[in-house]
């Protein structure tokens, strides 16, 4: 296989792991000599694709080619997943260690920990204390559920109910909702074990899919590794997250032990287990790319171009599936006004996203303009709101910090959306915790704004889909030599950048670029002009030098 042949090959791969596509990608690799890879870039691509498809061997063949020649963050990041998935623990540790040191602030050192120690058998407190560790800097559906999960194991009964009541609260549907809920339930002795059990049984029989569990009493739903879509505001790292941990793992149950305390254990195996199987194969009735085709049928039903107007964050798996659940209810017959929370760290897109919104909502016929009027909570409790009735007619407002607004304002607001009854939409800009906060405050808003999508914390390869999405958005297109320089780009703004300000610098980074090829085009074409060659002219074309020339006018 001839250079060539690789070069377009592994753009093929790039672009079917940037679908999440990784099935297809892993047959375009069967096709290859990877032994002719040479690219660092390429080689670290590849060993994604590996790595996703849980073949942890030849991911740690190509990892172990680019660690000689570049111990970067991103290549150890690589290492300690293959070397977890492979069991290889002592492996795991050292890596890690090594980790650690380029990646300090990085949470998703605490689930690698938790997974390695999980491996290890270490007890149940060694473990939770990772997980609490982990919240501290993002909140996540699956490591919330894990988390609560450990405390029943641990016999923490208040511990438990809380993390469940949490994850109920924030997340409001979904499995592992579902799972919280079962779990919450069973603890409380709302029902006993049968009774969840046999209700899931039903449930799973109306549509069609009833687990085998009595002939397949040790099966593990193990799904292969996805990226982490994390769930705060405290990190922007690269993250993907592991096998999908599951309550019947093997228990070491001390002999010294009290009766109550093995049967606490040995029941938590069971009832777990098999509600986890049977969570699971509901779960396996989400195609790979459903989001995306949610969404498809939605832009045709509705006759836009919903990948024209939410672009910028639709690369990202837990937007996708936000984003087609928030727009099916905007839709919904039964909505007759808009009011929804955008969470998220700073600088992480909300108000970007809001106006993305606001286009929707014009286009759609929601509302009448796509005008918004954004303002913050503090000021906001300074004015009478009611006041400013025809300004705000048809436009969206938001505001921000929304957990800083008073009692009285709320009431306004309140008032405000019933008189107008769908001819102003209202969005909350904040971030989970204290929205958390607000809604304990006033539980009136939990019901009136159920509309909810959460930006999480976005990992480099999300950050460089932002890159590649903002750059054909508009229309632009990178030369195959240029894809290396952009990523390697990307990645340094990463690893020199203030975690809340990387999204705002790529940014930045990819307008140069383009200014560049501006510029660059702009001096040719009296040349080619005279030679009437303008034809010849690529105008939205990025070459790699267009990522490193400084822009000086």
């Amino acid at each position: 296989m001839g250079s060539y042949d690789i070069i377009v090959k592994t753009e093929e791969i790039r672009r079917r792991v940037q679908e999440g596509d990784f099935d297809s990608a892993q047959k375009i690799m069967d096709t290859m000599a990877l032994k002719k890879v040479k690219n660092i870039a390429d080689l670290s691509l590849l060993a994604d694709v590996y790595i996703q498809n849980e073949k942890y061997n030849e991911a740690m063949e190509l990892l172990n080619r680019v660690y000689k020649k570049s111990k970067t963050r991103r290549t150890l990041y690589q290492m300690v997943q293959a070397s977890i998935g492979m069991k290889n623990i002592e492996e795991a540790e050292l890596y890690l260690s090594e980790y650690e040191e380029v990646a300090p602030n990085d949470f998703s050192i605490f689930i690698f920990r938790y997974r390695i120690d999980k491996a290890k058998k270490e007890p149940y407190i060694i473990l939770i204390d990772s997980l609490k560790k982990l919240k501290e800097y993002t909140y996540m559906e699956k490591w919330a559920y894990e988390l609560a999960k450990l405390y029943y194991k641990a016999g923490m009964e208040k511990e438990c109910i809380q993390e469940c009541s949490d994850l109920i609260l924030w997340f409001g549907e979904g499995s592992y909702v579902e799972k919280a809920k079962i779990l919450k339930a069973y603890y409380s002795g709302e029902v006993d074990k049968d009774e969840i059990i046999e209700n899931l049984k039903n449930r799973t029989f109306n549509t069609g899919k009833i687990p085998d569990i009595e002939e397949n009493p040790e099966n593990d739903i193990m799904p292969k590794e996805e990226e982490v879509q994390v769930d705060d505001e405290d990190n922007l790292d690269y993250v993907h997250e592991g096998d999908e941990d599951t309550f019947d793992e093997t228990v070491e149950i001390d002999l010294h032990d009290e009766p109550e305390d093995q049967a606490l254990d040995e029941l938590a195996i069971s009832v777990g287990k098999e509600v986890d199987m049977l969570m699971a194969t509901e779960e396996e009735s989400e195609s790979e790319n459903e989001d995306l085709e949610r969404l498809g049928k939605l832009s045709t039903s509705l006759d836009i171009d919903i990948n024209q107007i939410f672009g910028n964050f639709l690369h990202v798996k837990s937007i996708q599936k936000q984003l087609a659940k928030s727009l099916e209810l905007i839709m919904s017959k039964r909505t007759k006004s808009v009011q929804m929370i955008i969470t998220g760290p700073p600088m992480s897109g909300k108000t970007t996203l809001a106006k993305d919104i606001a286009i929707f909502l014009n286009r759609t016929g929601k509302i009448k303009t796509s005008k918004i009027a954004k303002i913050s909570a503090i000021k906001l409790n300074e004015i009478d709101i009611t006041s400013m009735k025809e300004e705000l007619r048809n436009t969206c407002l938001v505001i921000e910090n929304a957990s800083e607004l008073r009692k009285p304002t709320i009431d306004k607001l309140l008032e405000l959306i019933k008189y107008f009854h769908g001819d102003m939409a209202v969005i909350f800009e904040e971030n989970k915790k204290n929205m958390n906060r607000l809604f304990r405050e006033c539980p009136k808003l939990m019901e009136l704004f159920k509309n909810r999508i959460h930006l999480p914390v976005y990992t480099e390869q999300d950050l460089i889909g932002f890159a590649y999405s903002y750059i054909t958005l508009r229309e632009y297109k990178i030369q195959p030599l240029a894809h290396e320089v952009l990523r390697e780009g990307v990645c340094e703004i990463i690893s020199n950048t203030e975690k809340e300000k990387r999204l705002e610098s790529i940014t930045k980074y990819v307008q140069n670029a383009m200014t560049s090829a501006d510029l660059r085009v702009g001096k040719q074409l009296p040349k080619l002009a005279a030679e009437g060659r303008l034809a010849d002219v690529d105008v939205l074309s990025l070459l790699p030098e267009d990522f490193t020339n400084e822009i000086t006018s």
